[in-house]
């Protein structure tokens, strides 16, 4: 297992990476990008004797992303050589197949006909060729299997999607590696409103709730919530977080081998950890009554405590967050779904709630080998009462 120290450096810390981050945005600030000092930066102490198919995809990238932004922000090229370079520290051999995988994962997601244009389209579809002539015939094949099983299909749910590439991963586990990846990405993408540090008060702010009889929180320094875009889109990402760690954990692919280990845990501390800064912050908030702050976690720790992390529940089932998966996260469109979180969002105290529960579900799968969320497979949430 890394420690904390080489997760930093692998990125795979909030704090490390912000650094990360920071340093690749740096090269393609350039006037004139050097593409092979920015590949150096990915693959980090990784050794890969054939680079050049891995210059030509990062030539292919900069040109097909160009200016574009991600949801909250931050320039869209950043995700998928995040991905890659995060696999580059954490494999023990990353191969250039593996880490072309990873830099063209959202290829056929992202970059279509229909939003970039005929003639940008055909144009940028050349250029893919100069890639695919840095490497021999059977790894064209390869290349393009992986980045098609790694597309999600407009007709395909997420559930449905990922049921078909974790049926594939004892073949091809560098699937599972960069899913992985691409979700502990995404999760630590939101923290762009985030002061620059791994440090969290949540549990400080929690105990003295609930033991101190006389406490009244002070604003937490640091604790500044996110907007509200941004909330939702971490919720959102929470969300899928449990879908796939519950998924993998059923089928007992969370280790997989050691890469998917390290991932796997990776992926639940800092999905912990952002769901902690935003909780930390709301429960900061004057806006709230420091008795109604001590009333909802004292509800949350009797839910927890008698099984409501076990199952997806219907409501009929009686307790304080029965039926929520189900009202608000069972939805297999996602732009329906996005809507019902987005409403959730207007109810305070049920949105809180619902952190403190993702907080302490990602808390069992680091410490229960066993533990997963009952009720989730690829036909979608059901309840298991």
């Amino acid at each position: 297992m890394l420690s904390v120290q080489e997760q930093r450096l692998a990125g795979l810390s909030v704090e490390g990476h912000l650094t990360l981050s920071a340093t690749i945005n740096w090269h393609l600030s350039a006037r004139n990008i050097d593409l092979g000092a920015l590949l150096r930066v990915i693959l980090g102490p990784a050794k890969v004797s054939d680079q050049a198919p891995l210059i030509e995809a990062l030539n292919y990238l900069q040109q097909a992303y160009g200016d574009r932004r991600r949801k909250n922000g931050p320039a869209a090229v950043l995700h998928c050589l995040r991905v890659a370079a995060m696999l580059a520290r954490v494999m023990r051999a990353p191969t250039t197949l593996d880490l072309l995988g990873a830099l063209l994962h959202d290829k056929e997601e992202d970059l279509t006909r229909e939003e970039l244009g005929d003639t940008e389209y055909d144009r940028l579809q050349s250029e893919f060729t100069r890639v695919l002539a840095k490497i021999d015939q059977n790894h064209r094949w390869f290349l393009g299997e992986r980045i098609a099983l790694l597309w999600r299909q407009p007709a395909q749910s997420y559930f449905e999607y990922l049921g078909v590439v974790l049926s594939k991963v004892h073949i091809m586990p560098d699937l599972l590696r960069c899913k992985l990846a691409d979700r502990l990405d995404n999760t630590m993408d939101i923290a762009v409103q985030r002061m620059p540090t791994d440090r969290n008060a949540f549990f400080e702010l929690a105990f003295s709730m609930m033991f101190l009889p006389g406490f009244e929180p002070a604003p937490v320094e640091g604790a500044v919530v996110p907007d509200v875009e941004a909330c939702v889109l971490l919720v959102s990402q929470l969300f899928k977080n449990i879908v796939l760690m519950s998924m993998l954990r059923e089928q007992r692919l969370d280790r997989l081998d050691d890469t998917t280990t390290r991932l796997f845990r990776a992926l639940g501390a800092t999905s912990s950890e952002q769901a902690q800064w935003v909780v930390t912050g709301l429960l900061s908030s004057p806006a709230l009554d420091w008795r109604a702050r001590r009333d909802l976690l004292r509800e949350m720790m009797d839910y927890c405590a008698s099984g409501g992390m076990a199952a997806v529940r219907s409501r009929d089932k009686g307790g304080l967050l029965d039926g929520s998966f189900l009202t608000h996260f069972a939805d297999l469109d996602d732009k329906a779904r996005k809507q019902r979180i987005h409403s959730l969002y207007d109810d305070q105290l049920l949105f809180i709630r619902l952190l403190v529960l993702y907080i302490g579900m990602f808390a069992s799968f680091l410490a229960d080998p066993r533990y997963y969320l009952h009720g989730i497979d690829q036909r979608g949430l059901h309840s298991v009462d």
